[in-house]
């Protein structure tokens, strides 16, 4: 309130002083034009001159006003149609996660005029049509993207061939491939899709060699991985079934998840070299070498894990080699549930000659498994050492069960 009296105390001074000017001396003005004259006050015309600035500054803003109203106008509208694309767009990325195909694939065809597109839209559309097994409607529309420049070469690539996986045609899923350049072909998807490429086409060898760098970038499941995995070293084990030392090397290889026991891969190698011990039985030199390689293989076998695969795998050993398994054996009697570990040891004390240790061996296997096979050892046994009394009770015994 002071402030405004102060204002106008001013005010009225100013204007005070301006009319006492005005009244002492107005002035003379004299504008010439050719016949016209105008005569006027030196204050009235600059009165004049100021209501023409002041009406020529609102003018001026009137018609800029008048002018942006278009332009205001597109903008609004624009960002209208903006936020309608981006709507659309999150609602087919949203179908898409959810699985709804369909509802992903139109919501991102209608994505906008191409100018309000990302390079997702027609990768996502395309991909949507694939999950609901359009394979041919997911590649005409990854054609249409990359004849209108719409999404990267590089991407549509990657997703032609995966497209191909999924319909099965592995040959053009591998020529997609091989149009990406070097530093392309080392990117995480691509990486994958050549390692499903290579698995169904049962390309042992490049899907082992892919798959410690897909399993690191994460973007296979880690089920799908171990499918893989497994299936790759068993068909690249089978494949060196023609050379001992081929498996023996591929075994070493192996990662150790498939070392473990119960995992076919350790049955495999076994069967592989006992064939090969088999296929060079005529040879001696190469049947013996044959038999040193398994028995190493046995041996370092043993020390890890004591199974029934391993053990029985002994059982076709020559003598020479059986002996060396004995310390190894001796070891691991204590977790010999199916008393294996003691009927191999049995047949060491037979070659060794020590029938008392032999037939207690054999005792002992019989008690942890009975089973025919193990009493008919016994009683063979006992046979040897003059006690056929015990040997034909045993045997009647064994007959029974089998009954």
């Amino acid at each position: 309130m002071a402030r405004f009296s102060l204002y106008l105390v001013c005010g009225l001074v100013l204007g005070a002083v301006l009319v006492n000017a005005i009244s002492q001396d107005p002035g003379y003005l004299l504008v010439t034009w050719g016949d016209w004259q105008l005569e006027t006050s030196v204050w009235l015309a600059l009165s004049a001159l100021l209501l023409s600035l002041v009406l020529l500054w609102f003018i001026l803003r009137a018609l800029r006003t008048t002018l942006r109203v278009p332009r205001a106008l597109r903008r609004w509208l624009g960002l209208r149609s903006a936020r309608g694309a981006q709507r659309r767009a999150d609602k087919g990325f949203a179908a898409f996660f959810e699985g709804h195909w369909d509802v992903a694939e139109k919501a991102l065809k209608k994505g906008g005029a191409p100018d309000e597109q990302t390079l997702l839209h027609p990768l996502y559309a395309a991909l949507a049509a694939l999950h609901r097994g359009e394979s041919a409607r997911a590649l005409a529309l990854l054609d249409q993207a990359e004849t209108e420049g719409l999404a990267p070469v590089s991407l549509i690539t990657l997703a032609r061939a995966e497209c191909h996986l999924k319909a099965g045609a592995t040959n053009e899923a591998e020529r997609s491939l091989e149009q990406l350049s070097a530093s392309e072909r080392k990117t995480p998807r691509a990486k994958a899709l050549r390692a499903e490429a290579a698995y169904l086409q049962r390309d042992w060898q490049p899907l082992i060699e892919l798959l410690p760098d897909v399993r690191r970038a994460r973007i296979v499941p880690e089920e799908q991985m171990q499918v893989w995995e497994r299936e790759g070293w068993q068909g690249l084990l089978s494949e060196a079934n023609d050379a001992a030392s081929t498996a023996v090397s591929v075994w070493k290889r192996a990662p150790e998840s498939l070392k473990a026991p119960g995992q076919p891969l350790w049955p495999a190698l076994l069967d592989i070299l006992r064939r090969d011990a088999q296929a060079d039985a005529l040879r001696q030199a190469d049947a013996l070498r044959q038999a040193d390689a398994l028995q190493k293989v046995l041996q370092e076998r043993l020390q890890q894990h004591c199974e029934p695969a391993t053990l029985e795998a002994m059982k076709g050993l020559p003598d020479k080699q059986l002996l060396k398994m004995k310390k190894a054996l001796e070891r691991r009697r204590g977790e010999d549930g199916e008393g294996v570990c003691h009927a191999v040891l049995a047949r060491i004390a037979r070659i060794e000659g020590d029938a008392e240790a032999e037939a207690g061996l054999w005792a002992d296997a019989h008690a942890r498994h009975p089973s025919a096979s193990h009493a008919a050892c016994w009683a063979d046994c006992l046979r040897h050492q003059g006690k056929e009394a015990e040997a034909s009770a045993l045997e009647a015994e064994a007959l029974a069960a089998l009954r």
